[in-house]
């Protein structure tokens, strides 16, 4: 199991804690503590396992993979949410060779492709998504615009795209200096 499956396998299971407190609050208050403490941790379980299914699905996987010869140039992927105006659109993100690029799943409202090429970005910073939870990477291209991601090891993110970055340059300068 990678890095990335870990991570994503603890987001669940808080997730599912979260929705257990949550949906047994409620419960609570409607049907009375018994029922309530017996039925949240049911519904916890099975909102964990919805969501380790629908995330380890095949329709998932196969929406979100980039070509063949991209993926032979891959060097480091993942989980992420792209903000685009207002959603939180899920896919996966890339870094590749030359550029990022996001492939969201079909089950958002405002699917789509995206590319953000490592010529194109300015400056990398972290954020808090909500101002609390510390996952977002944010991207200022040299236009002024600003794509936000929200990502597992966003440490490892920004160091990787980083160090791309800085080879990519290097690479670019080398082949302005042979022309």
């Amino acid at each position: 199991m990678n890095a990335d499956q870990k991570v994503t396998l603890k987001n669940i299971a808080i997730s599912a804690l979260i929705f257990t407190i949550l949906f047994g609050a409620i419960q609570a208050l409607i049907s009375g503590i018994r029922y309530a403490v017996i039925s949240a941790p049911i519904a916890g379980f099975f909102f964990g396992l919805l969501m380790y299914l629908f995330l380890n699905s095949k329709k998932v996987k196969q929406q979100t993979s980039i070509s063949v010869k991209d993926q032979e140039g891959t060097l480091y992927s993942g989980a992420a949410n792209h903000f685009k105006n207002s959603e939180a659109v899920g896919g996966k993100l890339y870094l590749l060779n030359d550029r990022l690029e996001f492939k969201s799943h079909g089950f958002n409202i405002q699917n789509h492709a995206f590319n953000i090429y490592l010529t194109e970005i300015a400056e990398l910073n972290f954020y808090k998504t909500l101002g609390i939870v510390p996952n977002g990477l944010s991207i200022s291209l040299i236009d002024g615009e600003v794509e936000k991601f929200v990502v597992n090891n966003r440490d490892a993110w920004k160091l990787s795209i980083e160090n791309q970055l800085t080879y990519y340059n290097k690479k670019q300068d080398q082949t302005l200096c042979n022309a």
